[in-house]
């Protein structure tokens, strides 16, 4: 089998872009270029790799998804010889992405970032939000070293390191009856509206919650946004359940609610670090591993 660093970039170009056009752009080659080392590389692995269209359109066998990931893998394996070379001795150097699930991100991203870039300010650190299956898929095509997310739909080929794990809470307008009270059982809502934050698998998990008391979850109000959701609760139009704690008990409007935990056992839905599995990690994602076990399991942070 005869491959080229070439081919394998090239493919993993069409890949990003999504056409041998759009991808001979972007490696600054001719299309003819492009389609040369794509149709070479399919001889020297016996299967088809790209779907020619009608037109300028491509698309990936899942073949040509299953070998763009291992090239990427071989691709950053390869740019990582000079910077290991340069970090013999020194400090990290390079680029390191992490994704995060998009509900959790806004109260995660911007401290483990800052935190990390003072204690490694080498290290060119960027972050891509998505949905669990959209960053699972980041994952083990090699465009993302590590994605906090909740260990919930985890597919073939997903590592984990379990961050925290911690029970549901009840978010309560701040006049409600119930809103002093130390924990709130779930029965005792049971005739009020509820708040649900939809965003998969929310729905799912907080049915969960809903069946361990033996109640079923009856939806008044479905949002993708965890910000309305507590905003419909501070106005009093409902109550929500969140799986963290948020770090200010007030909406967007500045009115506050209540966050209770729920008084009944319940299940959980840990928060994780994931990776390819397999994958080689480079030594900045490893120190950045070691370092979100360290600072998530001690600072706890509030999310989404």
């Amino acid at each position: 089998m005869s491959l080229s660093l070439r081919q394998l970039e090239y493919l993993v170009a069409i890949a990003d872009t999504g056409g041998l056009t759009s991808a001979a752009q972007s490696c600054h080659v001719s299309q003819s270029a492009v389609s040369l080392a794509v149709a070479e590389l399919e001889r020297a692995v016996g299967v088809q790799l790209v779907l020619r269209g009608p037109g300028r359109m491509t698309a990936l066998t899942d073949a040509g998804r299953q070998v763009v990931g291992e090239a990427r893998a071989v691709l950053t394996a390869v740019s990582e010889l000079g910077t290991t070379a340069r970090e013999s001795g020194q400090d990290l150097a390079g680029r390191l992405c992490f994704g995060c699930y998009t509900p959790l991100a806004p109260l995660h991203v911007p401290a483990a970032l800052a935190t990390f870039r003072t204690r490694h300010p080498e290290v060119e650190v960027g972050f891509v939000e998505g949905t669990l299956p959209d960053l699972q898929h980041l994952l083990r095509e090699g465009r993302c070293d590590l994605a906090v997310l909740y260990r919930q739909d985890l597919m073939p080929g997903i590592a984990v390191d379990t961050l925290y794990d911690q029970p549901p809470s009840v978010l309560l307008p701040p006049e409600h009856r119930l809103a002093r009270r130390k924990t709130v059982s779930l029965r005792a809502l049971a005739d009020e509206p509820f708040v649900l934050l939809d965003v998969p698998p929310s729905d799912r998990y907080f049915r969960d919650v809903f069946a361990a008391v033996g109640l079923p979850m009856t939806v008044a109000h479905r949002t993708s946004s965890f910000e309305l959701a507590r905003a419909l609760v501070a106005r009093g139009l409902g109550y929500s359940l969140s799986v963290q704690r948020p770090a200010l008990e007030r909406s967007v409007e500045g009115k506050p609610f209540a966050v209770r935990p729920v008084r009944e056992p319940v299940p959980t839905t840990p928060v994780v670090l994931a990776r390819a599995e397999g994958a080689r990690l480079t030594r900045r994602a490893e120190t950045f591993r070691a370092f979100c076990r360290e600072f998530f399991g001690a600072a706890r942070l509030p999310a989404g």
